[in-house]
């Protein structure tokens, strides 16, 4: 089941997504995820909110509601339902959908982007044929923002993810699963990441890993939102506001002198 060795994402489908602003299929742009995590045995620590999560590091999730982290409070800005296969081979797949959310927070006016699985079933609870677990679930473009990720405990949805990994170069964010897999009839609580972004596009990726007890194995990719990272001010510029409060102090000095 490979929950002690890291997993490298690869491309395996292009699959085509359905936005409800656009009315229209469109091509995903597909893109190596480029991610490696270890999904047992390398989590660093648990937090009772959203946990900081840094290039290169892990962490465990215990999950969080609005009331505990009353920042998560805001507005749904986006509510995408994304279908899925992932073909596990010799003839069996996992089907379910992905919730795709973001979130303007309340006071800080920053975003969160949320998902939530569902396998086996349509969010109206209906049926689908699926003969395997999800493992793990991966989205990328968060280069340049900073990451809190948990899970919420005061949404819909039974199964929560363990963990969450972070790539070397900040794209890449991955929720592991593995210790309690979505399998088929389940929805996943709903799971997060906390920016300092404040824009956004649909240029992400998203990734969803499966398995079954067979050892079948297989993966799909998919669009998604993603953050735009904030843009810093240019050196220059800090430099010329730095000499306007020098300005400003010295101009303080002369009048005090004057007034002396």
């Amino acid at each position: 089941m490979h929950t002690h060795k890291p997993i490298f994402s690869s491309i395996l489908t292009q699959p085509r997504r359905w936005h409800p602003s656009a009315g229209v299929f469109r091509p995903l742009r597909v893109r190596l995820l480029g991610a490696a995590v270890l999904l047992a045995g390398t989590v660093l620590g648990t937090s009772a909110e959203a946990a900081l999560i840094a290039p290169g590091s892990s962490t465990l999730l215990s999950g969080t509601t609005v009331a505990a982290q009353p920042a998560l409070a805001g507005t749904v800005l986006q509510d995408v339902l994304e279908p899925f296969t992932i073909n596990l081979g010799a003839g069996s797949s996992v089907n379910g959908y992905v919730q795709d959310r973001v979130v303007r927070e309340t006071g800080s006016g920053t975003l969160d982007f949320y998902y939530r699985l569902f396998n086996g079933i349509d969010p109206c609870g209906c049926t689908l044929s699926s003969q395997g677990s999800i493992g793990v679930s991966g989205r990328s473009g968060f280069s340049g923002v900073t990451t809190d990720v948990n899970y919420r405990t005061d949404g819909l949805g039974t199964v929560a993810p363990s963990g969450a990994s972070r790539t070397a170069n900040g794209s890449d964010i991955l929720f592991g699963f593995l210790s309690n897999p979505v399998v088929p009839g389940e929805s996943s609580l709903f799971y997060f990441v906390k920016t300092n972004a404040t824009a956004y596009n649909d240029l992400g990726t998203g990734t969803l890993i499966g398995f079954n007890a067979s050892g079948g194995f297989g993966q799909t990719q998919f669009a998604t939102f993603e953050p735009v990272a904030p843009v810093p001010l240019p050196a220059a510029s800090w430099l010329f506001a730095s000499g306007l409060l020098g300005l400003a102090a010295l101009g303080r000095r002369v009048r005090g002198a004057r007034g002396a």
